[in-house]
Order: C-alpha cells, then structure tokens, then sequence
C-alpha cells in the first residue's frame, strides 16, 4: 500500500502523521465479512458505503449546540480530530466525531469550531472529497496550498491573548498537543485539555442528533502460540529486561497493537485490523529476589502484566490464557488513567513513549493533570512537573515493544509465508477472470474490489481484509489513495490500466499487494514508466547492504530508473508490516525521510513499493513484501568487510505474477530480465498447486512464462 507523500513511513505514526494509505471510509464489516463475501454473487456491485451519515439540517443543529457547550465552558475553540484513545489508523465509529460534525468522512483532517467559524484542515487527497462533503457552515483549509496557514498559526493569529483552545486529551497525541501549546503560549493562548471524566461536547451534540455508535464490544480472542511463535511468558522476560535498563517499574502499551502482541491475542473491534479496544501495562514488582532466597527472582515472575479492558469483551477461553500465560490481572477500561497517575503519587517510575500515546496518558504518568499545558524550553517530551512528581519519575523514549514486535520468529514468519501463498492463488483467480471479463465488456471498480474479496474469502484462515482496496482504472490509477465510491467509480476495458492494491488479514498472516495490469495494447508511455517502476523494484528486491544499515540507504535504488527519465513519485518505497497484526507497522520503512535511523533487520517484513502516476491519465505501482534476511557467506569473521560486519538482503513473501504486456523489454538489462523470469517459475512452482480453476491454471501458465521467448 503507498506510503504518504512528503513523510516517512517507517513507523506506525500518531494519528496527525497518518499515512496515505488511509482511506475513505467503508462499512464496518466486522471479521465475519468472509462468510458475506463468500456468499455474494461475483457480478453486483459491493454495498454503498455507510459512513457516519449526518444531513446537512442535523449538523448546523449539532455545530450551534456545541457552540453553545464551548461558550459554557470558557472556550474559544475546540480541535475535532479523527482519532481514537489509541491513534488507531482505522478508528471505530464509536470515534469518528469529526465526521459526525462535519460531514467529511475522510480518514484524514482536522476540524476546528469557534463561535463564528467552522473549518476543517486536510491534505491534497482529500480536497475534492471535502468540497462535496462539508456544508455550507464549514470553510475548508487547503493544507500544502499556498496561503494556507497551518491550524496552530491560524489559531494564533484569529484568537485573542488570554484565551482558552480546548480539546480531548483522550484522542490527541503527546507531541500535537505540546506544539501546539507552544506556538500559542507565544500570544498568552492556553490549551486546556478536558478533564477525562468530561464529557466531550461533540459527544454531547451526537446524542441529540440520534445516538452516538456504541462502543466496540466484540469478543476478544487467543492468538493461536503456532502463529505467535513466542510465550506472553517469554515477551515479559525479555521487556522486565529493557525495564530493569531504564529503572522503570511500569511499561505502558498505549497502541492496540502492542497490546495484541505482547498478549498473544486479537481482536475485531477495529476496522481492517485484528485488534480489541484495551491498554496493557507491565508492572515490575517490588525487590522479589531481595525479599525471598527462593529462586524466583526472573522477569517473568518480577514482572506483572495488566490488561485494561471491559469485562464483557473477555470470555471464558481469553481468560484463561491470560490468567495461564502470565497471570494477567484485569481491570476495567477507563481505569488506566487513575492506575498511572496512583503509581506516580507512589514514586513509581513510568515508561511512556510519546510517539504512540494520548495526552491523557502523559497527564496521567507525571501526575499533572493541571487545567492548561504547560510549557517550557527544556528538551523533555513531558510537562513541567508538578508538586506530585519529578522528571525522574517519567522514561522518555520509544517503547522496546515497537523492535520486538518488528523482528518477526520464525513461526510469524512461516504463517505469513503460508498466507501469501494463499493470497497469491486467490489473486490469481481473480486476474484471471478480470482478463477474461475485460475483452467483452467494461468491469466496474466496485465489481473488481467485489470479486476479489470474494475470492479471497475462500481461501483458509481468511479475516477479512487488511485495507480497503484500490481499485484505480485509467486516470483514477493516479490518485494514489483512490477508492471508488457508490456511482461515480470508473470502470476497467480492454484498453485501461488499472493499479490495484489490496491485502487481506488471515489467522497466520497479513498480506498487502500491488499489482498494475493491462489486458490490450497499452501505450510505449505506459510501458516506459511501467518498466522504470520494475526496474526500481528489482533494485530493491536485491539489494545486499551491511548490517546497521537504515531503510533510508536503499531509496534511491526504487527510483535511479526513474530519475533517469526525469520521473519520479511523491511517497515513500516500503513500510513495515505485522504479522496478522497491522498491514502498517514500524519503526523501520525504506523511504527519503533521513530522519528515520532504525536500520533494516533480520525478522524484518517491509513493503517494496515504487510507482509512478501521470496526473489525469495512470497510476502504476508494484508492490512485493519482503523479509530482511542474511546473506550467508559474504560477511561476518569469514568475510571481506573490515568490519567484520554481516550482510543482509530480502526474501520475497508476495508471489503473483507481474504484467509482462507492460513491459517495455529493450529497457530491462539481460540481469533484470533472468530475475523476472526467476520470480515468476517461483511463482508457478509455489502459487501454482493452490490455484483451484482451470482458467485461473491456464491463465497462470501463461503469466509465468518466460519473457523472452
């Protein structure tokens, strides 16, 4: 899935820095979609999107109701973000109070209500989208266009000194919140975050305007130890360890899917993503080897794991394996604020990584639930202290869950092996049918997301998907984060390109791939930049690079064929992904962001990426994920490096065919010719015996073939 222009995606970024493979929304299928998508009939469209539906009456009704809210409360603006408790990429409905009040239902932007204004910040993608959306009541600010200011500086310059911006400390995070407290204590303007017991005011216009959607409750599940490949046990040895470095007796896991890892378990309460709505913490206990001459002085018996969550999500089986694993207490969601900030008043030192946590939890963690931000020109990520707690009392620093989490086992990996191989036999099928489909007639965008998913459904272990998919025909292809909607989607003939992304979530693995294909006579122009694009992927996908060495080193090599014409695309070459956990995961990517050190490491799975898109007229990207791996014999104490260092390179996880009528063959050199017809006899020897249609064996036959022949 394409990375988002201008920014790195090598880490799973708070919700402000959310990558561009977010999507408009789509039904809130729970995980259960593969029996629906099973049953459909592969020729109707999919259902119309049923994002959070306002009319244009209820929101002006809902904006002056919360005016009215903000002008109680002292407050001169109130920010509206698109984010949950977590900065979840896909936030459940329950969350998603800038689409309630604004009608937009973009997963990215900002929304700002004043008492004479309503505007809603959001980047290129989605400008065309707002306009449609927002009413009459709401201005849009163009983010990226000139004259634009951002949100803090519009803040500064509109408001008056002394005045008070308010916003929900729950669903913003650390970083936003402390610049924004910044630039506006420069004028004397505070932020004041709400008390976590009070009520949001967007949540108390939605209740009026018909219900609020409840809460996710679905049932939490136990990650199968196949699958995990590690014991909770043996995760909490290893993280008391990293504690025990830093002092810190308590470590927080504010993302769902940290919590799901270190855990062992999923969820589906999320969108596109096998997560349950809780927190976890670690608890190192107090000297237990000091206190005993028992030999009981391990992390995993010094080390306690708690689990946040509400009681009816947990059944007899989950409790079981937490009560088994690690003998996990439990207590109620919203208790984990109060939990913190009592540890703190008891001098415990708190581990809280301000990348991946609410401002709430900061709050919580120094013991400063002061009414406004404070501000200060020290270099912490935390407030000034208060009287309760010191800087002391506070580790600053990202949290050793995001590397373990990263660096898959070999049980991870053998699951995400078996589910590409899945995945690649389903697509397969589903190209199959589409070239088949397109020399007689057009196919709609939705027709084409409808039949793979419903292919895809069929395949053992299958969820669900892992994002909604990008079906761009023609020009729409261009639009790196299009999604098609309900009657106005274009359709694919025998003469259209078409850029599909698509993945899925399975019991053992997640998947993500891109392919762009052509089924006529596509232009030299197409073939050109199709070619360049190839060439740059091959460049990635053999690469051999010392260990140490970050993502960042190898970008240029996605793009050298591109340069050389003169071309060029505006998003990152790969991202981290999990294992049957998020389809975007870091801290590790490959892309031009060289702020992003983490260096690529064995266990690692990353997307390769590169693409091109001609505004207006296509899009191409082709998409493999890898797994870093070592390259055995060419360093280490037997080798030339100096430095004695290893040297690493990449396994190919995805295995599907890559179009060879767009192929401009004079371009490729006689190595990247062998390595495309290497891939694709892998393809057939390893996808082959799980393709399941003659037409899909015939088609896959001639897809692999040699390209020279």
């Amino acid at each position: 899935m394409s990375c988002f222009p201008f920014i790195d995606l090598s880490y799973s970024p708070p919700h402000f820095l959310s990558p561009s493979f977010l999507l408009i929304r789509r039904p809130r299928y729970p995980f259960a979609i593969a029996a629906a998508a099973a049953g459909a009939s592969t020729t109707t469209a999919p259902a119309p999107f049923t994002p959070i539906t306002t009319t244009p009456t209820q929101r002006t009704a809902a904006l002056a109701q919360v005016r009215a809210e903000l002008s109680k409360r002292g407050l001169a603006a109130f920010i509206i973000p698109s984010g949950d408790p977590h900065l979840s990429e896909y936030p459940a409905d329950h969350f998603c109070r800038r689409a309630f009040i604004s009608g937009f239902d973009g997963s990215a932007g900002t929304a700002v209500i004043t008492p004479t204004h309503a505007l809603l910040w959001t980047d290129g993608r989605y400008h065309l989208q707002a306009e449609q959306q927002l009413g009459a009541d709401w201005t849009l600010m163009r983010e990226g266009q000139k004259d634009v200011p951002s949100l803090a500086a519009y803040l500064k310059e509109q408001l008056p000194a002394d005045a008070v911006v308010g916003l929900d400390p729950t669903v913003h995070p650390v970083k936003f919140v402390q610049a924004l407290a910044k630039t506006l204590s420069n004028k004397k303007i505070q932020v004041k975050p709400l008390a976590v017991a009070e009520l949001n005011p967007i949540d108390l216009a939605w209740g009026k305007a018909g219900g609020r959607p409840p809460a996710p409750q679905a049932l939490v599940r136990v990650h199968s130890l196949k699958y995990a490949g590690e014991t909770v046990g043996a995760k909490v040895r290893k993280l008391g360890k990293e504690m025990e470095k830093e002092k810190a007796d308590i470590l927080v896991a504010g993302t769902l899917d940290e919590v799901a890892w270190l855990l062992n378990v999923r969820g589906e309460d999320v969108p596109n993503c096998p997560l349950a709505v809780a927190y976890a913490v670690l608890k190192r206990r107090e000297s237990s080897s000091s206190s005993s001459s028992s030999s009981s002085s391990s992390s995993e018996k010094e080390t306690k794991a708690i689990i946040f969550v509400e009681d009816a999500k947990l059944g007899a089986e989950a409790r079981e394996h937490l009560k088994h694993e690690c003998q996990a207490e439990i207590r109620p969601y919203g208790e984990i604020f109060s939990y913190l900030s009592d540890a703190v008043g008891k001098g415990k030192k708190v581990w809280l990584d301000p990348d991946k946590s609410n401002y709430a939890l900061l709050q919580a963690a120094s013991g400063s639930f002061t009414d406004t931000v404070k501000t200060d020109t020290s270099s912490s990520s935390f407030p000034s202290s208060s009287p309760s707690s010191s800087p002391s009392s506070l580790v600053s620093k990202a949290s050793p869950i995001t590397l373990l989490k990263a660096l898959k086992n070999e049980a991870e990996l053998k699951g995400m092996r078996a589910a590409h191989l899945r995945d690649g036999a389903a697509e397969v099928e589903f190209l199959a049918w589409l070239d088949k489909e397109v020399q007689t007639r057009a196919v709609s965008e939705l027709e084409i997301d409808r039949v793979l998913t419903g292919l895809r459904s069929k395949r053992e272990k299958f969820l669900g998907l892992s994002f909604d998919t990008i079906a761009g025909s023609g020009a729409n292809g261009a639009v790196i984060h299009y999604r098609a909607v309900e009657n106005q989607c274009g359709e694919m003939g025998r003469e259209t390109m078409l850029l599909l992304d698509s993945g899925a979530q399975y019991e053992d693995g997640t998947t993500d791939v891109t392919r762009t294909v052509h089924f006529g006579d596509p232009t030299e122009e197409e073939k050109e930049a199709f070619t360049r694009v190839l060439q740059g992927h091959i460049g990635i996908d053999t690469a051999v690079f010392p260990e140490g060495t970050p993502g960042f080193v190898l970008d240029a090599y996605a793009r050298r064929a591109l340069w050389a014409a003169g071309l060029d695309y505006a998003h990152g070459t790969g991202h981290g992904v999990g294992a049957a956990l998020n389809v975007h995961e870091g801290p590790h990517g490959i892309s031009f962001n060289f702020a992003n050190l983490t260096p690529l490491q064995v266990g690692m799975v990353v997307s390769n990426e590169p693409g091109y898109y001609a505004s207006g007229r296509f899009g191409i990207r082709i998409e493999n994920l890898l797994v870093v791996v070592e390259k055995e014999g060419l360093g280490g104490e037997g080798g030339r490096d100096p430095r004695k260092r290893k040297f690493l390179g990449f396994e190919r996880l995805t295995h599907i065919p890559i179009s060879k009528r767009l192929i401009q063959t004079e371009l490729l050199s006689r190595e990247e010719v062998k390595w495309l017809d290497r891939y694709h006899a892998e393809v057939w020897e390893r996808v082959g015996p799980l393709v399941t249609t003659p037409e899909g064996k015939a088609w896959l036959v001639e897809a692999t073939a040699p390209l020279l022949q």
